[in-house]
């Protein structure tokens, strides 16, 4: 997986399996069937939106009866939950392979570095805006909130950590630190999830930036905020 795969992304090869009508038999192995239903669900999910695909979608996309697919998985939440599951695993590999090319820079330039990358790369707004809007109903947009801190806030912590270390960065809240970057850096500068204009979302940008000094955590820089902004807008046109 390339660096350019973080935040909410699946990469599936559903789409090769559908066009090609793939279709299982009993021969797969118990393994093998599920990982296909995660694969093409994923692909369902983030072209028709969770409330959009029902199991018999899934069902007829995969070449198994709605029984079949029960067999595996108790419910549709149930699929959504493991494809969340299969996603978060593929992000969190994916900042620590960012870490480790970021190898011999100070904590707070290494956060810099995964802002960056996280925030100015198209596939990455593009899929895991597909993502979360497909997440409809609160109790699945909850989970994965929670499933996004729980994650990868440990990470951004211990970075931050290291950051108190090396003096990059001075806070007596690291982890702390960590939950409010994800939450407000994925969550609610989204204007997916809390909607507003391209003003809005400058000055959210720019209220977490002054929160973040404010907490000792200064790592928002006036440039990539700019970048951000010149970015957002240029996709908008």
């Amino acid at each position: 997986m390339t660096g350019a795969e973080i935040a909410c992304i699946i990469k599936t090869n559903g789409r090769f399996l559908v066009e090609r009508g793939y279709r299982m038999t009993r021969k797969n192995n118990p393994k093998q069937a599920i990982e296909n239903i995660i694969t093409i669900s994923a692909k369902l999910f983030a072209e028709k939106g969770y409330d959009k695909t029902s199991m018999q979608d899934i069902a007829d996309a995969v070449g198994m009866s709605k029984g079949g697919i029960f067999h595996h998985f108790s419910s549709k939440e149930d699929i959504f939950n493991a494809v969340m599951e299969r996603q978060f695993e593929q992000i969190t590999e994916t900042v620590k392979k960012w870490l480790d090319e970021m190898h011999g820079l100070t904590a707070k330039e290494k956060l810099r570095g995964l802002i960056k990358r996280n925030l100015m790369d198209e596939k990455i707004i593009k899929e895991s805006g597909n993502m979360i809007s497909s997440a409809a109903e609160r109790q699945i947009i909850l989970a994965f909130t929670q499933d996004n801190v729980k994650k990868l806030a440990p990470i951004i912590a211990d970075v931050i950590r290291e950051g108190i270390e090396d003096r990059s960065i001075s806070t007596a809240f690291p982890n702390e630190c960590a939950e409010v970057l994800l939450l407000l850096l994925n969550f609610w500068c989204d204007t997916d999830i809390f909607q507003g204009d391209f003003s809005t979302l400058q000055k959210r940008f720019r209220f977490l930036q002054h929160l973040m000094r404010q907490l000792g955590v200064d790592i928002l820089e006036d440039e990539i905020i700019n970048s951000i902004s010149d970015f957002y807008e240029n996709s908008s046109v």
